[in-house]
């Protein structure tokens, strides 16, 4: 009887588990098999086309092609943009919401508001905003006799830092609502017993708001680092990679190899590249953020 019953509750925590194992496997383990396996072929996505090894040619390519190298550049710049940019201000903005003022839930709102619109629409409003010679900015130079002959998106100096204030923008107010969430959390008798104590505003951040809102900065962190690197819809509406290749970026280097040029063995190696890159970056990440004695 205990055999038949340790057999039950076995089969049962096999039935629970086996559906997200099938889901993992079909959607994540599956692929990315398929996908390192191809990488060490050509192939131009025909079906009836032959696969050719090529061995590690494709990742040789990878490291030896100046828009691969200029495409992981720019997926830095992406990523300490957002992270320098976005926590600051999110903590910021958050510190400002969580105080009871008139519209509050109409500012989170607004603020909320660039997370939920679709990226390319985004990625649009943005390339009017930014149309030289008749967009809203280059008004707003003329207005200030500032020199209006200017062309951010269509310049390869600037580009890549367009496109990365863009994608600050929009992850902002995600960051918000989860800092704002986590200082809700926090008791409002700590700040009463160290307002008695004569603590200052700045003593209160550094030694109460900071110490435990470390595991939400260490999750932000996290999420702006590894976001860096599915950025796509929005560098594809902004400016598709270009001009030229200056703001590239991984995912858009990836589709256009694919889906442009018929090269889906170099797609796949670099495919392959991105998710050893991520799983680096969150390591690395996990090891420097610090922990809450060092706050």
């Amino acid at each position: 009887m205990k055999r038949n019953a340790k057999f039950k509750r076995s089969m049962e925590a096999v039935a629970l588990i086996l559906p997200t194992v099938l889901i993992y496997t079909l959607v994540i383990a599956y692929p990315l098999l398929n996908m390192t396996y191809t990488s060490f072929f050509t192939w131009d996505g025909i079906p009836t086309s032959p696969y050719i090894f090529v061995g590690w040619e494709n990742y040789h390519k990878f490291f030896t092609d100046i828009i691969a190298l200029t495409s992981l550049k720019n997926v830095i710049i992406i990523m300490l943009v957002s992270v320098l940019g976005v926590i600051p201000i999110a903590f910021f903005l958050a510190t400002v919401i969580s105080k009871r003022f008139f519209a509050n839930r109409v500012v989170k709102a607004v603020y909320f508001l660039p997370v939920i619109i679709n990226k390319v629409a985004i990625g649009l409003m943005f390339t009017f905003i930014l149309y030289p010679k008749v967009g809203p900015f280059v008004k707003l130079l003329e207005f200030f006799g500032l020199n209006s002959n200017v062309n951010v998106l269509g310049n390869m100096d600037t580009s890549i830092w367009v496109c990365a204030f863009v994608v600050l923008w929009c992850n902002t107010g995600l960051h918000m609502i989860l800092f704002s969430a986590a200082m809700t959390s926090i008791p409002a008798e700590i700040y009463e017993s160290a307002k008695i104590d004569g603590a200052t505003p700045f003593q209160k951040l550094r030694y109460i708001t900071l110490p435990l809102l470390k595991g939400t900065i260490n999750m932000s962190a996290i999420l702006l680092l590894t976001n860096a690197f599915r950025v796509f819809d929005l560098i594809a509406a902004l400016t598709d990679g270009g001009p030229g290749y200056s703001s590239q970026v991984l995912t858009t280097l990836i589709y256009k190899n694919a889906f442009y040029y018929g090269e889906y063995g170099y797609a796949d190696a670099i495919g392959v590249m991105t998710v050893i890159f991520s799983i680096i970056v969150m390591a690395v990440a996990n090891k420097l953020l610090p922990n809450k004695e060092d706050i």
